[in-house]
């Protein structure tokens, strides 16, 4: 079983120290909520199933954290080659002048989002939030843009809900349990293992189609070692067509990547949910939805004036069936 590494801004140098002592073949991957979330469930079965190593790279880390803007900081100190980030944090470091390129598209769905309320609360629409708190994980995060998002398509004034930061979503959970906040951030397999436990307060189907999470490189790393990137990119794609063709096996893989921290019976069931959704994309970009993104942080004030995607999107590394823009 792979170690997970969760990394903490003090422990960056030492990362970067170890990545850059590793053998020659050898790969370090960020994955935002690696070991316990299912947006990096295919990086679990492409290292169960060998997938890396069949195509010449060893992975030996996979160095986790809680979203954000954490994990595109953990992508950019450690010198790893892939890392699996959320569309808004890699635009946030795009515009603060970092030199980074999006080689994939991993998730293009927001269908596995929401917001729950504890059970006899009475919070059963964004509209019942107002005047409470709302828990999201990070700063920069995927869950506080779609957050404010989903308060502005409402038609509710920002101040008029509380948005809190409090790290892991189980942190937002305990909160919610304890009354900190009213509704608190949920998505799989939390969901598939604490089911009857929380009302679902609202989930995001008044926003447009969007790519949640991205594949993410430096542009150092894409021009000096462009074959070990696509054959990790690769890797990831022959995992996610497993997942789509064998979803209980995938699952149990999964699972055991993800040790006590996900029972093979919660594994399976949120893999399942999570087929019917079309969660997980093979790489391909679809603009529309990177569009729909970057639009939101507009309104947010997170980005100013038009973008060139050229400069920031890079499918030469993509399997042939998927490039294309």
């Amino acid at each position: 079983m792979l170690k997970t590494w969760r990394i903490h801004s003090l422990a960056v140098t030492a990362f970067a120290v170890a990545a850059a002592a590793v053998p020659a073949q050898a790969e370090t991957i960020v994955a935002s909520h690696y070991g316990f979330l299912f947006n990096t469930a295919p990086i679990a079965v492409a290292i169960e199933r060998g997938e890396f190593k069949k195509r010449g790279i060893d992975i030996t880390q996979v160095i986790s954290s809680s979203g954000g803007g954490t994990t595109m900081r953990n992508q950019i100190a450690s010198g790893a080659g892939y890392g699996v980030v959320g569309t808004a944090a890699v635009l946030a470091a795009f515009r603060e002048g970092h030199d980074v390129k999006i080689v994939s598209a991993n998730v293009m769905t927001l269908a596995d989002l929401f917001w729950v309320s504890m059970p006899g609360s009475g919070i059963k629409s964004i509209h019942d939030l107002k005047g409470k708190k709302v828990s999201y994980t990070r700063p920069r995060s995927t869950s506080q843009t779609l957050a404010k998002m989903a308060v502005a398509a409402a038609g509710i004034k920002p101040n008029e809900i509380e948005l809190v930061s409090l790290g892991k979503v189980g942190a937002g959970l305990a909160a919610l349990e304890r009354g900190d906040v009213q509704a608190a951030l949920i998505l799989e397999p939390i969901w598939s293992g604490r089911k009857g436990k929380y009302q679902i307060a609202f989930d995001l189907s008044n926003l447009p189609r969007m790519t949640q999470t991205v594949g993410v490189t430096t542009a150092e790393f894409a021009k000096k070692q462009p074959e070990k990137l696509r054959n990790i990119i690769a890797a990831r794609r022959a995992a996610v067509d497993y997942l789509y063709s064998e979803p209980v096996k995938a699952a149990k893989l999964v699972a055991k990547a993800y040790g006590k921290k996900v029972s093979e019976e919660v594994a399976i069931s949120a893999v399942k949910n999570m087929v019917k959704i079309n969660y997980w994309g093979r790489g391909k970009f679809d603009l529309p939805a990177l569009n729909a993104m970057l639009d939101g942080l507009r309104d947010q004030g997170a980005w100013k004036g038009p973008i060139n995607w050229k400069d920031i999107l890079d499918d030469s590394f993509l399997p042939e069936d998927q490039k294309g823009m």
